[in-house]
């Protein structure tokens, strides 16, 4: 191990101490994978420029923009999905929801279980902006197929916040990416997808989804504009709102009034 610790910083350089190593490095390095090569037959490889200036540090060897030290996407979330059925897809995220620790994504509060609506119906609540999306996308599904999975086993509902979301959103691929690929239970039984502060293209992304990939769920999409609205299908009380969520809705639609819970 000391031997590597000697040579790693001339192929790793971490800091501007590390790439004073590779000053030491001889002309020819080899190829890009380190193979010899003979005076004339590779023209290619570049050489490392050492610069002073706390502006710019270096330009990295050859070996540093390879594909071996270049950043992959998470392995496992690559090859769930390279191939795969969508039935092994969901089999094989059920399994990580029973076996993986999800409770750093459960503390992000993205997907989670909230009361019951006025018929008695189970609810699940999405909050698009608490989405872990800097996480390993297989974790994330995970989690969702975590809650989700037994709400679906009867009728339940489905609400979505995308309030203060804004551009493309990685939360509704993975939504989409649960509807799926997950049995047809989590569209047949599905009462009612309500969607809370949806922006225009939101709406029509999920249109087209519903459209392309899930038509049994285009008939339960309902746009709600406001909370009050949202009050009328499920009573406050029942639903546990992050109060960014209310303090936006009160900045556009003001107060609520009393009588809408009682509805």
């Amino acid at each position: 191990m000391a031997r590597f610790q000697e040579i790693f910083p001339y192929y790793f350089p971490r800091n501007s101490s590390d790439y004073k190593f590779q000053l030491e490095l001889p002309d020819n390095i080899g190829g890009e994978y380190g193979e010899p090569l003979r005076q004339g037959s590779h023209s290619g490889y570049i050489r490392a420029h050492w610069s002073t200036s706390s502006t710019c540090l270096a330009k990295e060897l050859n070996v540093s923009r390879s594909d071996f030290t270049a950043m992959r996407q998470d392995p496992d979330s690559a090859r769930l999905f390279q191939n795969a059925q969508s039935t092994d897809v969901y089999n094989q995220l059920l399994q990580w929801s029973r076996t993986e620790d999800l409770s750093r994504i459960a503390k992000c509060r993205a997907v989670f279980h909230s009361g019951f609506d006025k018929a008695g119906v189970p609810v699940v609540v999405c909050v698009g902006k608490n989405f872990p999306v800097h996480l390993p996308e297989h974790k994330v599904l995970s989690h969702c197929i975590q809650v989700m999975d037994p709400a679906t086993t009867r009728e339940y509902c489905l609400v979505y916040f995308h309030t203060t979301c804004t551009g493309p959103r990685k939360d509704l691929n993975l939504l989409q990416t649960v509807f799926s690929n997950a049995p047809s239970r989590y569209k047949t039984n599905l009462k009612a997808l309500y969607s809370v502060h949806a922006s225009r293209l939101q709406r029509i992304m999920t249109w087209w989804f519903t459209v392309s990939k899930a038509k049994e769920v285009k008939g339960k999409v309902v746009n709600l504009n406001s909370l009050e609205q949202l009050f009328t299908k499920i009573s406050q009380e029942q639903l546990q709102i992050p109060q960014f969520i209310l303090d936006y809705d009160y900045g556009i639609h003001g107060s609520i009034s009393s009588s809408t819970s009682d509805i």
